[in-house]
């Protein structure tokens, strides 16, 4: 009788040995045992997806360890993870699945509820669910301050999918409440972070053309930063920081302007900067160059890495740093490497020069 296996291809033959070894983790005490060993594999993991593929794979595998989860810090972490796009069309049952596993999941903290609602936003971009969504964002301002913030904050992941235009007819009263929602918040924010939360989603929903005599996306960019910038992170806001820039994604339509912005975000992973930004700055830094777009536009930052790396001293931070995966061309540049030569790329040099 012929192996199954034989027949399938290397993403699902890669994704069933991805599957097989949370399997068999999840089988050994300590591992069990040990939250902090789960949460640092599943960290590392999203800090190594590289390609859409190298992503995909690792769906099933995310659908049951999230079944299986008790732990809000794993669960937060498993939350996070990328979902490449656009998607191979094998893995699309696989979201499925896991868009399924975490509706079921039996969240009983507000905090697990929340955690469930960020993934959810993030796996599920259809416009059909923003009466969902919006309720949620309704509800959520009945709730202190702590829990509101990071309850808006999933929320305002919310991203239209790419092509989709605003609905009409009668699907458009849902989506124009939704903006009036984010448009509010970002008029008359009840505090900084509130403000913060509410320019993410305008930025998502501008970037989609859904705001089309709102502020541009540009403009929301540098004001986000801004905010960023001025922004006292209390000790209650510092899981909404993370979340917040996670969700923000590169902007590779004029390489000139990204170079710039990345530039300005560098200022923030300063030595005087407070370590939950500079983590934050870092992660979402390199999430932009494992996606590619910095190699795309010829801009790399391990210079900037070298320097900060002479003086960063916060576990966090370095983890954050750890992320960064040089390019092709970026290794190619390496004096080691044979017949080193920078070409094209570009570094960042004069970004934190003294």
């Amino acid at each position: 009788m012929s192996n199954p296996s034989l027949f399938a291809s290397p993403l699902v033959r890669q994704a069933a040995r991805n599957l097989h070894t949370v399997e068999w983790l999840s089988e050994n005490d300590t591992w069990r045992s040990a939250w902090l060993w789960r949460q640092d594999f599943w960290r590392t993991r999203r800090m190594m997806a590289r390609t859409p593929d190298e992503a995909a794979a690792w769906l099933p595998a995310m659908a049951f360890a999230v079944s299986c989860e008790k732990d809000a810090d794993v669960l937060a972490e498993l939350a996070r993870q990328p979902l490449p796009e656009p998607l191979p069309s094998e893995a699309l049952p696989w979201r499925d699945r896991l868009i399924q596993v975490w509706e079921q999941y039996p969240a009983a903290t507000t905090l697990e509820k929340t955690i469930r609602l960020a993934a959810l936003v993030r796996l599920d971009r259809r416009a059909e669910r923003l009466p969902e969504w919006l309720t949620e964002a309704r509800q959520a301002m009945d709730l202190e301050p702590k829990n509101r913030h990071f309850r808006l904050d999933a929320l305002a992941g919310w991203r239209p999918r790419p092509g989709d235009a605003p609905p009409y007819g009668g699907k458009a009263e849902a989506a124009q409440a939704w903006v009036r929602f984010w448009e509010e918040r970002y008029r008359t924010p009840g505090s900084e972070v509130d403000g913060l939360i509410a320019a993410t989603a305008l930025l998502h929903l501008a970037e989609a053309g859904w705001l089309p005599s709102g502020p541009s996306p540009e403009r929301l960019r540098e004001e986000f930063r801004q905010r960023v910038q001025q922004w006292l992170v209390s000790y209650y806001e510092r899981s909404v920081l993370p979340m917040l820039l996670a969700s923000v994604p590169a902007d590779a339509s004029a390489p000139e302007r990204l170079r710039q912005d990345i530039t300005d975000w560098l200022e923030l992973s300063r030595e005087n900067v407070h370590w939950e930004k500079r983590e934050a700055v870092w992660d979402m830094l390199a999430a932009w160059q494992r996606e590619g777009v910095l190699e795309r536009c010829g801009i790399s930052l391990l210079p900037d890495l070298a320097r900060t790396l002479e003086w960063e001293w916060k576990d966090d931070v370095l983890w954050a740093m750890a992320g960064y995966i040089p390019g092709a061309v970026e290794v190619s540049a390496h004096p080691e490497a044979p017949g080193g030569d920078a070409g094209d790329h570009c570094p960042l040099g004069s970004s934190q020069s003294e």
